[in-house]
């Protein structure tokens, strides 16, 4: 019995021996696979997000002086922003009856149609003139300052008008109604790819002035008629505390209109020429 127990012992601890190292390597597996799976969900992750801001960033923006790296922006997503910088920073006007818009800086007042009898036009000299040669002219809207503008000045107002006279032809389209004693230079402007021809006229009556320029185009069986000007009051030489403006300057600011205007085919044309 004694010998048989020592055997049951022996047998015991060799099994004993055997299992531990079997038991070791399992551990170490199961602590390898637990590591390595940890470590790749980092890297995946890590991975993905490189990946991403990778495709986030672009190359230098070649205006940028600094050369700090810019996001990239879709071509849809810029002419949306262009579209909005551009109504935050203007008027638009559109007629599709006439085929007519353009842009005015944003603060001024657009007037659609016909002026009030109330506006303030050239003061003394009258109201904004259109100078078609025979009547039948629309007005279809005019642009001027709001009140308040260049306080303490000799300044009346200044506008910029465009008109259209549908059914004209382009030998009356060449005719001007100015009077021979206002009528000055003449003058040439292209006009959204279209010769625009025209006067400069000027008229001093009551202590005011005006200085403007008018231009006719005949396209699309319509007279256009594009005009703009400054008012001023005040003799240049009086003694009043009003400082003069230099109405050159405003008829140069007023001109830069010129490079907003569209003039395309009437509503009614596109649509035929396209059924």
């Amino acid at each position: 019995m004694q010998k048989q127990s020592e055997s049951e012992v022996t047998k015991t601890v060799s099994l004993n021996s055997a299992f531990v190292p079997i038991l070791c390597a399992a551990l170490l597996y199961a602590v390898s696979w637990i590591q390595g799976c940890s470590s790749a969900l980092s890297h995946g992750t890590g991975g993905g997000k490189k990946l991403t801001a990778s495709r986030e960033l672009v190359k230098l923006s070649p205006e940028d002086a600094d050369d700090k790296l810019v996001p990239t922006v879709s071509g849809r997503k810029l002419t949306v922003e262009k579209m909005a910088q551009r109504a935050a920073t203007s008027l638009l006007y559109s007629n599709e009856e006439y085929g007519v818009a353009f842009d005015a800086p944003k603060g001024y007042l657009l007037k659609e149609g016909e002026l009030p009898e109330m506006d303030r036009g050239l003061g003394y000299l009258g109201p904004i003139p259109m100078h078609f040669a025979e009547p039948g002219g629309i007005r279809l809207a005019t642009v001027e300052p709001p009140q308040g503008l260049h306080l303490g000045t000799n300044f009346v107002n200044e506008f910029f008008t465009v008109s259209a006279h549908y059914g004209s032809s382009e030998a009356v389209c060449n005719q001007f109604n100015i009077s021979a004693d206002s009528l000055g230079a003449p003058v040439t402007r292209t006009i959204d790819g279209i010769e625009f021809h025209g006067f400069a006229e000027h008229s001093a009556a009551s202590m005011h002035q005006y200085s403007g320029i008018y231009l006719h185009a005949f396209t699309n069986d319509t007279c256009y008629e594009i005009g703009y000007g400054v008012a001023t009051a005040g003799s240049p030489n009086s003694s009043n505390n009003l400082r003069n403006i230099n109405a050159e300057n405003i008829l140069h600011k007023l001109e830069k209109f010129l490079d907003n205007v569209r003039i395309n085919p009437p509503a009614f044309e596109r649509t035929t020429s396209t059924d």
